[in-house]
């Protein structure tokens, strides 16, 4: 048998009726979502009641709830799969930006690496412009301008050239192999 837990939601400073005309001029489905399940735990519906009229899980309407104890109002805000940047880049950092990826490489600034990645041009923007842009935002000011990233591969570093010929296929001419190119 389970036992049972009491779960309840703060008001910040809101009046219930405050709640109810937020929760309809609220514009996110989400932000809606957690008013809706503050509104109807403040009213006296279980947890499971909430969870069936949402159509979502117990876990969700929990996390709903705490967010809403933790933050307040600001958990309305939809951050599901990203965290919030300033993402405003301007035409004089992207002129920089392509300028330092065409002709330098991440060394000439001091970090660490020969080949730039969104998170070492996010910090060389940070230096520069004391702004800070997800890397999200680079790649796609990169890939608009038609940059694309190529990963890396590994390449075997450690090997004598002269047993590495030996092991090379059709190192031997015979008449039935065919010719190495």
């Amino acid at each position: 048998m389970s036992r049972t837990t009491s779960v309840t939601a703060e008001l910040h400073g809101y009046s219930l009726e405050e709640l109810k005309k937020l929760r309809r001029s609220y514009s996110t489905e989400i932000g809606r979502n957690v008013l809706t399940t503050v509104v109807m735990l403040i009213e006296g519906n279980s947890v499971k009641q909430i969870a069936d009229f949402l159509a979502v899980r117990l876990i969700t309407v929990y996390t709903y709830i705490n967010r809403w104890n933790e933050l307040g109002i600001s958990s309305l805000e939809d951050y599901r799969g990203r965290t919030p940047s300033n993402c405003k880049m301007t035409a004089e950092m992207e002129h920089d930006l392509l300028e330092v990826v065409q002709h330098n490489i991440p060394n000439d600034f001091e970090f660490l690496g020969n080949v730039w990645t969104a998170k070492l041009l996010s910090d060389y923007l940070n230096q520069n412009y004391g702004i800070r842009l997800c890397p999200q935002c680079i790649r796609d000011t990169l890939h608009k301008n038609n940059y694309s990233f190529k990963r890396a591969q590994k390449r075997p570093s450690k090997g004598v050239k002269s047993e590495q010929e030996s092991f090379k296929k059709n190192d031997r001419n015979y008449e039935y192999c065919r010719k190495r190119f």
